[in-house]
Order: structure tokens, then C-alpha cells, then sequence
């Protein structure tokens, strides 16, 4: 029965209905305590005595009441009164993004702020384990002061599949929940929603914005189920023509059937989404914007994850034309996964060699994107994939197989390529890549704004037009001292471009020529290839390499000439010798992409020595380094706290060493006093109050307590005559795991019990097990054993009964590490690297793979490994024992690991920087070190 206005729910008198839904009648009140304007949802009177309704009626309060987020509806109050639930809302004044969509597609700039709130209040609904399952327009109010999410009377908590509705009969397996039009496939199938299902709604109602059309369409729920299921919304661009090629490949992605290849997080879509709304070269979205609201609320968004889009973006000359500071430096490794097995390219020599094409990558001009060729196994073919800076998610161009010879075009829409003896181009975006020309000893190409394209050969360099169909017209001649012109590159103007003349050693250079004329210019004697970096002023910066180090330059773009010194910016980069190519590409604005191999064991104080200093550093997820906390020291081990700000760490010093705590503050306290006892392999205690350690006293190995401000006794706990480690004190406080070397039974695993002090064996078997780490709710055991064989592989049981056995990893790995919420599982892949050299090195470089964790009752499952990031692990044999090479924040996405401090003589800078790992790394806002 509907409320009439004047009607009192304790102190709110109703005003007027707004509207209804299949959870509720909504109304507009007044709160006569405040004078305040609410709104009332209440609970239709049809189910009031349905104690099912009811009860997911008081879980959407409970939900709501959960999520405090300025896009996120806000929950005032809750109460019952003369048998009517209600709830009692903030109350928004504005439409519905449904109603607005019906006046006709959105502009971009105003869809993408829309997305990005949205998204974030997403993150933040995720992030308390809330999935909402009913994202359409509808439940999107416009309002002023932003769009807000409305309705989670469907949301689901907890990380199992519904467990909480299951147990109280709220939802039936295979029942469909939320509304059809914008479901996941998988909800289609009565399967479990999570994350990654609201993000596929998210994607349905960007597409529905910008073009204003229902992205899937069925006469019948049964034809609209299957279009769902199996049909491929159109591009972006075929309704809104200037959709950055960006924006197509995040909608795509997130619409993808299977879950996997989505983003897998809120965040990771956030990053992408805020990187598009804020492009420096495709600035027409967010100058739109500001032409159109100068009071957005987007700048309020965007500013708490400035950084963020700092990894994604390059924006240095933007920032010089403002004239403020510019950033700092950034670098860091793009991981790249082509396949679900861990099949990863990421290491220099003959891995890298076999399944990715150092030759063949390329910065897109703005700068966002990464044009990369390679493949999944040695025996299967070439293949394209075009991926954003600030991802991981690597996106295949079907048609390109046997491609070589990435490049871009100026707007960064298409890539040119060579495949079968042909000259090629593809949309960035996909699509059926088209034949331009034939061709024979290709030399690397370039494309300019008008539709030129140049490439070099023995022969000189050819131009061809981008559409095809016309023979490629020669228009350089080779002298006869001269072996070819390679590696051409279009200056801003179009018009002027840079080329390699190749030949004799004395005759190599970086030459100047421009279309219409065959008078060339000579810029610099070097063999290299070379690329051109706008800046603020005047005067850019010409990049090339001299052997493998990069170098920049200041160059002007208007008399072609040359000032200042030559700034190194990289080094340890791969190239060829043969034809002058180093293997770096950079974009117009400067984000530096280069292939590095750092080769094998240091030496001399190198990371591979044991008297190598360290420094810990935090890395992000992307590869930047975050923070380097704690002096510089021979580190041996460190465990951050509990609350994420303290560290205690092992320094090694005079054949043993001693515990010290990190502060936040700087301030470092000691724990031990005796570097002859090596005392070492600290831990925490689940409240931080407390550390326990191994050291060697008496001639006896023990397990040793003490107070974390270094206030206390050291007291034993448990000792004998092997040596030992402590890895995991119990989240409820009764036991420590620890890690024993027997010389009869090798590596074991024992148990100490904290209430009676005694130990006793728990993992016990004639192969080695080791580096356990109890899970956050301690119900589960993660550790390394090499029961499959020679290699190391993360094993999985119950705690402590040891009921179940799982294995997480599929290819090797070690050290594995929970995040605080138990859902995702990293391992390192420390002793299974694949380059021989590194398996048995003191610091190997690797990469740290991750895996999604499900538990169902007693059953574990896990997710196949993907990559997260790549680091040094220490790995030096130690007579105090084992000890953490890193450790994992609580949210996941940051990582405390140990940094190579290289030595003042040093060929590099000297100073403390990050380890030189092989792959692919980018290097950012280095502009601000060259030398003017």
C-alpha cells in the first residue's frame, strides 16, 4: 500500500513518492528533527512476512551502512515503525543515468567522468568484499555533486560464491539475480558473481553511454540470453567516430565472456579509465570537460590517484608548459604474459630470445600504448599484441602471425608491420590487418599525420602512401661508400625526417633529410638508430644509443641542430651490431621503452657477492619503486609488522649479526647485542608486540622471544642442536612454525606449540620443505617443497590438520606469501629462473607470480599463475638459517623486497638505485637529467 504525503515513520514525515522498485518503494521525506530532506525506501507490505525478503532487505542496510565513498549513496538511518521497515537515505537531487541516455548518447568527456566515479566507488564496494550484481543505469542517480551508486539490495558479501544468501535460502543455485539486460554470462548460467562481474555491467553501461544504444538486443529473453552469451558488441568509434582507440579496447575488454580476460580489479580499470580521461595528446575529452563544467567533480576524483596515473601517462612536456616542477624519474618492467600458463617472457638470453622479439616493440606517439611481438611457446608462431603502459593485460591482433617490424602511426590508431615478404597495417584497436606492398630487406619504418610512410633498405629509404595499391617510390640514393639507409623517423613538422646511414665504420651517422629533396643533412656520427622527443621550449631531445646504453640530446626541431652533452638515460639495453639498431622506442612525449639484459652474476661487490650492500625498498605493483625505508646495510632477512609500518631485519655483520627494528620514524632500535650469536630470521607476533628470532647460544640452536621496542628479556622458547628459523607465528597466538635442517632428514617443518613451549615435527618427509606461511585466518598452511622432483614447487594444507593437499604453483616457485584477506597467494620464483646461471645465484632476478585464491568449506582452489612484477630475491646461504626475501602489504599491491645498492665505482649512476633486471623496461620523466 502506497504512503500518502503526511504520513509519519517516527520522526519522517513523507513528502511525495519517487518511485518503485522489485525491493522497495522509494519516497521523498522529511526529517522534522533536522529539517533535513531524505529519502525513505521501504519494504513492500507483500513482504513484510517474508522473513527471506526481510532478511536481504536488512543485508542491503547493512551493506550500504558498510560503504562511506562520495559516489556511493549514503545510508542516514534504519527503522520499523507500525509494521513498515524502512531505510532512510541521503536523498539526491537529479536524474537517473537511464533517463539521461534516453535523451541520446553522452559525450565522451561527460561518459568517461561518469565511468571513472562509478569505478571508484566499485573499488571501494570490492574492497570490502560487497559485489553489487545489479549495475545498470537505473541504480546510477546524476546528481551535482557527482553520479552516486545507488540499490545494493543485491549485493553480494563474502568470498564464497553466495555463501551467506545460501545458508539462509536467499538465493537457489543456477537462480539468475539482477537485472538480464546487463548480466554477465556467467550470471546468465546461474554461476557465482564476483568482481569481475560487476565490472562486465560497468562495461555495458559505458557502451550504452557513448553510444546510446542497447549494447545487447533480443526479441526474447532466450535471444537476448544468447546475444549476451555469444555476440560481439560493436566498437565504440562505429557510434562516436572520435573514441580514442584506448577507450575501444577497456570497453572490449571489460564486455569479454570469459571473466579471465577482463580487468581482473576496479583498480585496474580505474587506472585505465583516468588515464584516457586525461590524456595529454588526447586532450580533447578533458578540455571538453573543463569548457563545459569548470566545478567537475572529476579533479577531486583523479587527484587521490594522481600516481597512479603518473605510471600510466607521460606528461612531462605538459607539465613544463605549465611551468611547474616536473615529475620525478619512474621506471619500471612491463610484464608480459601472453597465455594463462606462466609462459612468461621476462628474462634476458636465450628465454627472451625464444619467445619475444627484442627488435620488434614500439611506444605508440602518445605514448599510452605498447605494439610488442611475440609468442606464447617456441613452436608456435609470431604473433602482435598491443597492450597499455599501466596494464598487464596484453591484447592479440589476429592476422599477424610472422609479424616483425612494429610501428606506429602518428594518431595511434594502426601499427605497420612485415609478414610474408609484405609491407602491413592494423587497426590498434583489431580488425583484418591490410596488404600494402611488397618488400625485401626491411629496415624499420615511420608514418606521419598526412599518410606517408617511409622504410629503409640497402637501397636507400622508399616512401608508399598508407592506403596501398601504389609501389613504393625510392627517394634516397646510396652512395657507393654507403651500405643502406635504415631505421627512418618523422620529425613533429611531417615533413623532416632522421635516418641511419649505414656503411664503414667512419661513414656511419645520424643523417637529416626531408620529403620532396634528396639533400641530407648530417646531425650526429654515431651508429644508431634515433628518435625525437618534443619538449616545452623550443628545443626537443634527440634519443639514440652507443652501444647499449641510451643517450639524449638536446635538438632543435627548426634549425636540426645539436647543443648541450649527450645525457645517458638507460643502460644494459640489447641491440644490434650488425645494422646499428638499439632496441629502444619512445613516444613523442618521452615515455622510454628499451629491452635490457643484465646478463649473469656480478662480481666484486656485485649484487651476486656476499659482502653486497642492500637497501629495502616498497615496489608497486607496476614496477616503481614507492619508498626506501632503513639506512643501507647487509641485509639478511626482513618482515614488516603488522601495521605496515615497522620492519625488523637481520643485518649481517662479523659472520653473524643481529635484529633491528625500522620505525617509520627512521629511527632504528636494536633487539640483540651480540653479532657472534647470529641471531637472525626475525618474525612478528600477530599483534606486533612481540618478535621471535633464532640465534646461537651455548652451542645450541634456539628459538628466541622478546618485546618489539626492545623492552624485554630475551626468553627461550625452544632449542637443540640443529639449526633452525621461525616462519610463521599463528594468527591465533598458539603456534610458530618453524623450519628445521636436519642432517639425517634434510629440510622439516616443525611445530611449537606457545602454551607448553614443545616442538614437534609436521611436516616431515624425505624431501625438503620449507618458507611456510600460515594463512591470515589460520586455516590453511602455504610452504616450498621439491616432492615433485629437483624442483620447487608451493604446496597448500589445512592448519594444522593438514587434511587436503593443493599446489598452487605449475612451473616452480618458492617463498610464498599471503595477502591479509586470503584471496590471493604470491610465490617468487626464486632457484627455478629459467637462465641455469641464475639457479644457483646468491640474488637471483625473477619474477613473483601470483594466484587468486577460493576457499569452499574445506576446499582449496586456486586461480593459474600470472605475473605481478619482477625483483632481486636474496638467496645467500646463511648460518642462522632461512629468512623472508620479501613481504606482501595487506591490500597486495605493494612489496617490500631488498635493493641492490651498487658501489660508487659502479659503471652506472653510483648511487642507490633499482636492480637491473632483463626484459622490457620504461623509463619515464628521465627528461629532467639531461643536460642543457
Amino acid at each position: 500500500m502506497a504512503l500518502n504525503p503526511g504520513t509519519r515513520l517516527g520522526p519522517y514525515e513523507i513528502v511525495s513518492a519517487i518511485g518503485a522498485g522489485g525491493m522497495g518503494e522509494v519516497y521523498k521525506a522529511t526529517d522534522t528533527r533536522l529539517s533535513r530532506t531524505v529519502a525513505i525506501k521501504v519494504l513492500p507490505q507483500g513482504f513484510v512476512a517474508d522473513a527471506e525478503m526481510k532478511q536481504r532487505f536488512d543485508r542491503e542496510a547493512q551493506t550500504i551502512a558498510s560503504l562511506k565513498h562520495p559516489n556511493i549513496c549514503v545510508l542516514h538511518d534504519i527503522g520499523a515503525d507500525n509494521g513498515v521497515d524502512f531505510l532512510v537515505m541521503e536523498f539526491l537531487d537529479g536524474e537517473t543515468l537511464g533517463e539521461r541516455i534516453k535523451r541520446g548518447p553522452i559525450p565522451l568527456d561527460e561518459a568517461l567522468e561518469v565511468a571513472v566515479a562509478i569505478t571508484d566507488a566499485l573499488d571501494k564496494a570490492h574492497r570490502q568484499n560487497v559485489v553489487h550484481r545489479d549495475l545498470k543505469p537505473s541504480n546510477v542517480m546524476l546528481t551535482q555533486s557527482g553520479p552516486k551508486l545507488l540499490d545494493f539490495g543485491l549485493a553480494k558479501t563474502g568470498a564464497a560464491p553466495d555463501a551467506q544468501a545460501l545458508k539462509s535460502g536467499l538465493t537457489t543455485p543456477g537462480m539468475l539475480i539482477g537485472t538480464l539486460q546487463y548480466m554477465a554470462p556467467e550470471q546468465l548460467e546461474g554461476g557465482e558473481a564476483d568482481a569481475r562481474t560487476d565490472i562486465f555491467a560497468l562495461g555495458v553501461l559505458l557502451h550504452e553511454m557513448v553510444s546510446g544504444k542497447k549494447v545487447f538486443e533480443g526479441k526474447s529473453r532466450v535471444l537476448l540470453m544468447s546475444a549476451i552469451a555469444t555476440s560481439e558488441p560493436p566498437p565504440l568509434s562505429a557510434s562516436e567516430p572520435s573514441t580514442p582507440p584506448a577507450l575501444d579496447h577497456v570497453v572490449r575488454t571489460c564486455m569479454a565472456k570469459d571473466p579471465a580476460d577482463r580487468w581482473q580489479t576496479a583498480r585496474d580499470l580505474l587506472a585505465e579509465l583516468q588515464a584516457i580521461a586525461t590524456g595529454a595528446d588526447e586532450g580533447f575529452v578533458a578540455a571538453a570537460s573543463a569548457a563545459r563544467r569548470k566545478s567537475s567533480f572529476l579533479p577531486r576524483v583523479l587527484a587521490a590517484t594522481a600516481l597512479l596515473a603518473g605510471v600510466a601517462l607521460s606528461v612531462p612536456a605538459s607539465l613544463h608548459l605549465r611551468g611547474e616542477a616536473p615529475p620525478d624519474e619512474l621506471r619500471f618492467r612491463v610484464p608480459i604474459q601472453l597465455s594463462a600458463q606462466p609462459s612468461l617472457v621476462n628474462l634476458g638470453g636465450v628465454a627472451a630470445s625464444a619467445l619475444f622479439r627484442p627488435e620488434s616493440f614500439a611506444v605508440s606517439p602518445d605514448g599510452r600504448r605498447l605494439a610488442f611481438i611475440a609468442r606464447a611457446g617456441a613452436s608456435d608462431p609470431w604473433l602482435m599484441f598491443v597492450r597499455p603502459l599501466g596494464s598487464v593485460a596484453p591484447q592479440p591482433l589476429p592476422g599477424t602471425e610472422d609479424a616483425s617490424q612494429a610501428f606506429w602511426s602518428a594518431d595511434d590508431r594502426s601499427i605497420g608491420f612485415v609478414a610474408g615478404g609484405r609491407l602491413k597495417k592494423v587497426e590498434a584497436a583489431g580488425g583484418p590487418p591490410q596488404d600494402l606492398c611488397a618488400v625485401t630487406d626491411f629496415f624499420g619504418g615511420t608514418w606521419n599525420r598526412e599518410g606517408t610512410i617511409l622504410f629503409g633498405s640497402p637501397k636507400g629509404l622508399f616512401k608508399v602512401p598508407a592506403e596501398g595499391a601504389t609501389p613504393p617510390e625510392l627517394i634516397t640514393t646510396v652512395e657507393a661508400s654507403e651500405g643502406g639507409h635504415y631505421w627512418p623517423h618523422f620529425l613533429p613538422d611531417g615533413q623532416h625526417y632522421l635516418y641511419t646511414v649505414w656503411g664503414a665504420a667512419d661513414a656511419r651517422a645520424i643523417y637529416l633529410g626531408v620529403l620532396g629533396s634528396k639533400d641530407k643533412t648530417k646531425v650526429l656520427a654515431v651508429d644508431s638508430d634515433a628518435a625525437y622527443v618534443e619538449a616545452a621550449n623550443d628545443s626537443g631531445y634527440l634519443v639514440f644509443h652507443r652501444d647499449d646504453s641510451v643517450y639524449a640530446q638536446v635538438f632543435d626541431p627548426k634549425t636540426f641542430k645539436l647543443s648541450g652533452e649527450p645525457t645517458r638515460v638507460a643502460v644494459q639495453m640489447t641491440f644490434d651490431s650488425s645494422a646499428g639498431r638499439g632496441h629502444f622506442s619512445v613516444s613523442r612525449n618521452g615515455a622510454l621503452a628499451y629491452f635490457q639484459n643484465s646478463g649473469g652474476a656480478a662480481t666484486g661487490g656485485g649484487p651476486q657477492s656476499d659482502q653486497a650492500e642492500w637497501h629495502l625498498a616498497w615496489v608497486g605493483r607496476t614496477g616503481q619503486i614507492i619508498e626506501t625505508p632503513g639506512p643501507t646495510a647487509l641485509y639478511r632477512g626482513a618482515e614488516v609488522g603488522p601495521d605496515t609500518k615497522r620492519i625488523v631485519v637481520h643485518k649481517h655483520e662479523k659472520n653473524g649479526g643481529d635484529i633491528w627494528v625500522e620505525e617509520p620514524t627512521g629511527e632504528e632500535k636494536r633487539l640483540t647485542w651480540d653479532a657472534a650469536q647470529h641471531n637472525a630470521s626475525p618474525i612478528w607476533s600477530p599483534d606486533g608486540k612481540s618478535v621471535v628470532f633464532s640465534s646461537v647460544r651455548n652451542g645450541k640452536v634456539g628459538l628466541y622471544q622478546t618485546l618489539s621496542d626492545g623492552s624485554g628479556t630475551q626468553d627461550l622458547l625452544f632449542e637443540s642442536d640443529v639449526p633452525k628459523a621461525p616462519m610463521s607465528w599463528s594468527p591465533d597466538n598458539k603456534f610458530i612454525v618453524f623450519g628445521v635442517q636436519d642432517p639425517k632428514t634434510g629440510a622439516d617443518l616443525w611445530l611449537l606449540t606457545l602454551a607448553d613451549k614443545k616442538a614437534v615435527p609436521f611436516i616431515a618427509t624425505p624431501y625438503m620443505e620449507t618458507h611456510a606461511q600460515i594463512s591470515p585466518d589460520g586455516k590453511w598452511i602455504a610452504y616450498t617443497s621439491n616432492s615433485q622432483g629437483n624442483r620447487r614447487e608451493i604446496h597448500v594444507q589445512a592448519f594444522p590438520t593438514l587434511a587436503g593437499h593443493y599446489q598452487p604453483s605449475t612451473a616452480g616457485g618458492d617463498w610464498p606469501r599471503w595477502r591479509k584477506d586470503g584471496k590471493e597467494l604470491f610465490f617468487h620464483s626464486l632457484g627455478v629462473t629459467a637462465s641455469p646461471s641464475l639457479v644457483s645465484a646468491q640474488a637471483p632476478v625473477g619474477p613473483l607470480y601470483s594466484v587468486t585464491v577460493t576457499v569452499t568449506g574445506t576446499s582449496f582452489s586456486s586461480s593459474p599463475p600470472t605475473e605481478a612484477l619482477t625483483f632481486r630475491a636474496l638467496n645467500f646461504p646463511h648460518p642462522g638459517g632461512d629468512y623472508s626475501t620479501y613481504s606482501v602489504s595487506p591490500d597486495g599491491q605493494r612489496f617490500l623486497y631488498f635493493q641492490w645498492v651498487q658501489p660508487v665505482n659502479s659503471t652506472t649512476t653510483g648511487a642507490i638505485g633499482p636492480d637491473p633486471p632483463s626484459g622490457l623496461m620504461v623509463a619515464m620523466n628521465w627528461q629532467g637529467t639531461v643536460k642543457r
